[in-house]
């Protein structure tokens, strides 16, 4: 694999939330949000991200607060719009129910499927001969 030092500004990265929306909150957060981010991003209370961070604290000590503070350099804080819009909906939901789950299994056969089709588009690019003199040009 081959670094390159000009990567996609649209790709996953700190500043959009890796494509997830996956932020530090600050604003709830004690210590440095990662916490409260985290429990923003799964739709639970903050509450029980802390409890479930506790008790991986518990099992796991150094590797728990190792992936912690990792988590505060690496995740980024929640921007003002985010913000403004999460603090305009005080409805919060343990567990998001919203759809049947027919519908939600259906939805991911059709993930399933775009990436069945995509590995097999990949799978025939590598096993072509176009591919074969690609890689013998390159490797002159």
């Amino acid at each position: 694999m081959r670094c390159s030092k000009n990567r996609d500004p649209n790709g996953p990265n700190k500043a959009n939330g890796y494509h997830r929306n996956l932020y530090r909150n600050t604003d709830k957060g004690k210590i440095g949000g990662v916490c409260a981010g985290f429990a923003d991003y799964v739709d639970i209370p903050t509450w029980l991200a802390r409890l479930i961070f506790i008790s991986l604290v518990i099992f796991t000590f150094q590797l728990a607060l190792i992936a912690y503070v990792v988590a505060v350099f690496m995740i980024d804080n929640r921007p003002e719009q985010l913000t403004a819009k999460a603090s305009s909906t005080s409805e919060h939901k343990v567990f998001n129910y919203s759809q049947p789950i027919s519908s939600r299994l259906q939805e991911i056969r059709d993930r399933l499927r775009h990436l069945d089709k995509k590995v097999g588009s990949m799978e025939g690019y590598v096993t072509s001969r176009k591919y074969r003199t690609t890689n013998e040009i390159n490797d002159l």
